[in-house]
């Protein structure tokens, strides 16, 4: 798994997933819309995927753990938001289409870290039930 990057083609957009060193790259392209939209499915897919690139990473002798002391996401309203040192990603449940929405200001490829991961993973397994 180390390096390949990950491309899906979701209800509406394209997420490309790939390791980064301690990191996982997320990159959101919305196709001319406003946002990406994932079917249930899609988000089963990514959920999984997330959770094997995280466990590589937390598996490996030479990662340097930091503790989770802190939520590291705001809710506001129906929406959770996370802040990276040059973006800021925000995922929610749309409920007239059916699916969970993910949007990005800044740029558009964003390096988490395994605390923001293990959090956006319980949130959109949340959002999907």
């Amino acid at each position: 798994m180390e390096n390949q990057v990950y491309n899906w083609l979701v209800k509406k957009g394209n997420i490309q997933i790939q390791k980064n060193e301690d990191c996982i790259s997320l990159q959101l392209d919305y196709e001319n819309g406003e946002n990406c939209l994932l079917t249930h499915s899609d988000t089963n897919e990514i959920i999984d995927l997330l959770i094997n690139i995280s466990k590589q990473i937390w598996e490996d002798p030479d990662y340097q753990r930091k503790p989770y002391t802190n939520q590291l996401f705001k809710q506001i309203d129906n929406e959770y938001h996370w802040e990276t040192e040059t973006s800021q990603i925000l995922i929610k449940y749309n409920e007239v289409e059916d699916a969970i929405e993910i949007r990005h200001s800044g740029n558009s490829r964003m390096n988490l870290e395994i605390n923001h991961v293990v959090e956006m993973i319980q949130i959109l397994e949340h959002l999907i039930k």
